[in-house]
Order: structure tokens, then C-alpha cells, then sequence
């Protein structure tokens, strides 16, 4: 058997030429039973995200698809020219194919190190390829493998430590401060893009208020309405005037405007934790300049954090990810040698007995032309010449066979059942 894989993800295409190419939900199904019907004999996995399509294929030694077929069949579903994208398309065989798969399940080839969404997105794509028939003896194992190995590597290596973003990082905070948040109120002040970021991360949380509040009422009033349809939430606009008044009500307070002096100083928030009864209040401030005065923060119940605090623990996660990469390397690399040694063997089987039926045929028909020569030979003599002749292919084959075989280095066992397949023309049944 042959394996591949034939995709494009976020390094290799712009999204403008992934998205021509990509799969919904409803269409995987059917470019699976379409790929079954015009390759029967083939195994094919399709795995396609918001940053990777990429399709994985077995296919019998002599069989299809081809490469090129499997490219083919990817701009005939979607009824576009091979040219409009097959320049951003990679192809990895057999060992580098296994090896991609095991670095994608375990997100070493994600946007971002170590996330852990595309562990159920590799999941989801075998089970529907095995609910499709589309997998078999050879892509089953291998996406059990790539599976296991991904969850060994999250519980293991420490490469899913921590947030990746400003946004998931301040929703790390809150978790630290509040334990629950059901009955919190969120307020956004200033309604610029980093703000609405940071704050849809914190909605996340399903707190039990949001506000909304801006320079501008109108702006404050446009993006609550927004939010409130993207994440099914009541998000209510107030007026600018009254944000520092409403401190006393809120837990957890995002500024992001543009001021150039604090909008928060130590003296306007003074009164506020009496007010709250001391209890915690998460004050993060991503404005630059400072929309807080740093004095705030020295309360004993408020945690004021600024957007390098944030930046700190997010580069801080990102090198503790690098650091695990070392060792994640060396899980994938040991999966690699497993699954290529049992994949050699399962495909040497065949090619061995392919050879010892050849060599075998050949002396059944040499045994055949000579016997009738040998008229005063006995029936003894008969069976000494062909015990000799058995003995002679079990030795002639022993070399190949223990090549084949042996402890050789990864895919040397495919090297050498290629050029056995070559040299004496062998039908392999697979």
C-alpha cells in the first residue's frame, strides 16, 4: 500500500485560495462517496478547517489514485481550474505522510502552537470517514495512532500551557480571581477593535451583565447590538458619563480608549471599593496610553493589569510551548519508526510471497522440462532433484527475504521491495 497527502493549509495558501477549495460540513460526506465510487480500491480520510484542506489517501501498491488524480478530483468537486489553485497544494508520501499527520493531530503545525481545537477536528474527519466506508486497514490505525499520540502530547509536553492571545489571556485572569461568573457584570470602556476582542473572550464566560460604554454613544450603542446578536446575549449600552458611577456594580472592567491622559485616576476610584464591600474587582487596561492610573492597583482588592502585563504572560506561555516542542518532536519521531516498521511489514507480506511463488514457478517449470529428459532416473533420484530444487529457492531467497525483513532503517524495507517488484516484474496481491 501507498500513502499520501495532498492539502494546502495557512502557510502555503492565502485564505482567498483556500476558501476555494474548502469543504463544509454537508460536503465532506459526499466528496467521500464520491472519491469511493471512482477509487474503490482506495482509503481517503478528508480533513478540511478554516486553516488546512488536506486530503489522506492509501491506495494499493499499482493502484489509484494517482497524485494528480487526487488533485484532479479536488477542483472537479468544487468545478474549478486546476491552475486557480494547485500551486499552493504540498504532497507528503508514505513516511513524510505519516509524520504530517502525527505534527497536524498534535497542533505542531497549527496557527497556533499547541491549540487544542484541531485534536477534535482530526477526529471528527476519521469518524466521518469511517461512518463513509472511506477507511480501512491501513488509514484506521493511522488515525488511532495520530489520535493518541496528540492526547499523549497535550497531557505530556506542556505545548497547550497557557493563552496565545490578549483576549484568552485576560479570560485566564478572571478564572484566577472568580470562580464563578454567573452572577458578574462585565463592562467594556471604549469600544475600539482590541476592546470588543477582549471582551467577546470574557462573554465566553457567560457573565450576568455586559455593558458597553464609548466617547461616542452612538458607537456604544452599534456594538452592543452586535454582541448581543453574535453571542446571544443582553448587551446594554450606557452612557459615558455615568461609567465611573457604575464601577461599584462591575467585576471585571475592560479600557481600551484613546485618551491621552488616565480616565480612572486614583482619586475617582477611591470611593468605589467601599462601596463594592471590598470585594475583588479585575481592572485590564489595553489602552496605550494607559487609560488607568497605575495607582488604583494598590488596593488590596483590585487587580490591575495593563496590556504588557498581558503581552508578558502570553510570550511567557508561547516559550514554555517552544520549549515542549523538543519534546514532542521526539514522541512524533517514535511514532513515525512504530507506524512505518508495522506498515513495512504489512506490506512486505505480500511482496514475500509474490517472490517465493516466482522463484518457485520457475523451478516447477524447469523441474518440468528436464524430468522427462532424466528416462532411466528413478523415482528417488526424482525426489532428490526436487528436494535440491526447493532447497536451492529457500536459499535463493533468503537474502532478499532477510532485507525485507530486518532491522533496517525507516523505509530502507520500502526501497528494497520496490526494486524487488521491478527487477522480476512481481503481481502483488493485495
Amino acid at each position: 500500500m501507498r500513502t499520501f497527502v495532498v492539502g494546502c493549509n495557512h502557510r502555503s495558501a492565502p485564505v482567498e485560495k483556500r476558501e476555494k477549495i474548502a469543504f463544509g460540513e454537508a460536503a465532506v460526506p459526499a466528496a467521500l462517496e464520491r472519491f469511493k465510487q471512482r477509487f474503490p480500491d482506495a482509503e481517503v480520510v478528508l480533513l478540511s478547517t478554516c486553516n488546512r484542506v488536506e486530503f489522506y489517501v492509501s491506495r494499493p501498491m499499482q493502484g489509484r489514485p494517482r497524485i494528480d488524480e487526487t488533485i484532479a478530483f479536488i477542483g472537479e468537486f468544487h468545478g474549478i481550474e486546476m491552475h486557480e489553485f494547485a500551486d499552493t497544494l504540498y504532497v507528503h508520501e508514505d513516511v513524510q505522510a505519516v509524520r504530517h499527520l502525527l505534527r497536524v493531530a498534535s497542533s505542531l503545525d497549527s496557527m497556533v502552537l499547541g491549540e487544542s481545537q484541531i485534536v477534535g477536528q482530526t477526529r471528527d474527519a476519521f469518524e466521518t470517514a469511517r461512518t463513509a466506508g472511506t477507511v480501512g486497514r491501513r488509514l484506521g490505525p493511522l488515525f488511532q495512532q495520530a489520535l493518541a499520540v496528540a492526547k499523549t502530547i497535550h497531557a505530556t509536553t506542556g505545548i497547550a500551557t497557557g493563552r496565545l492571545s490578549v483576549g484568552s489571556t485576560a479570560v485566564d485572569l478572571a478564572r484566577q480571581i472568580f470562580s464563578h461568573f454567573a452572577d458578574k457584570t462585565v463592562m467594556m470602556v471604549g469600544a475600539g477593535g482590541m476592546g470588543e476582542m477582549t471582551l467577546t473572550h470574557l462573554i465566553e464566560t457567560r457573565p450576568q451583565r455586559v455593558w458597553v460604554t464609548n466617547r461616542t454613544d452612538a458607537r456604544a450603542v452599534e456594538v452592543a447590538k452586535r454582541l448581543s446578536r453574535q453571542h446571544d446575549l443582553a448587551v446594554e449600552p450606557i452612557a459615558f458619563a455615568d461609567w465611573v458611577e457604575r464601577l461599584a456594580e462591575a467585576d471585571i472592567v475592560i479600557t481600551c480608549t484613546g485618551s491621552r491622559e488616565p480616565i480612572l485616576t486614583a482619586e475617582a476610584f477611591s470611593p468605589v471599593p467601599a462601596r463594592r464591600a471590598y470585594r475583588p474587582i479585575l481592572l485590564i487596561d489595553i489602552a496605550l496610553p494607559r487609560d488607568v492610573d497605575a495607582a488604583v492597583g494598590r488596593c488590596d482588592c483590585v487587580y490591575l493589569y495593563n496590556i504588557d502585563d498581558l503581552q508578558s504572560v502570553t510570550e511567557t506561555h508561547l516559550a514554555q510551548r517552544k520549549e515542549a516542542v523538543a519534546k514532542c518532536h521526539e514522541i512524533i519521531e517514535a511514532a513515525v519508526v512504530e507506524l512505518a516498521d508495522r506498515q513495512s511489514r504489512e506490506d512486505v507480506g505480500p511482496l514475500i510471497a509474490a517472490l517465493e511463488k516466482h522463484f518457485r514457478e520457475i523451478g516447477r517449470q524447469e523441474l518440468e522440462r528436464i524430468l522427462p529428459k532424466l528416462e532411466n532416473a528413478s523415482p528417488h533420484d526424482r525426489e532428490l532433484i526436487e528436494q535440491m530444487l526447493h532447497r536451492l529457492t529457500g536459499k535463493l531467497l533468503h537474502g532478499p527475504v532477510s532485507r525485507l525483513t530486518g532491522d533496517s532503517a525507516p523505509g530502507a524495507g520500502r526501497v528494497y521491495a520496490e526494486m524487488l517488484r521491478a527487477l522480476f516484474d512481481l503481481k502483488i496481491e493485495e
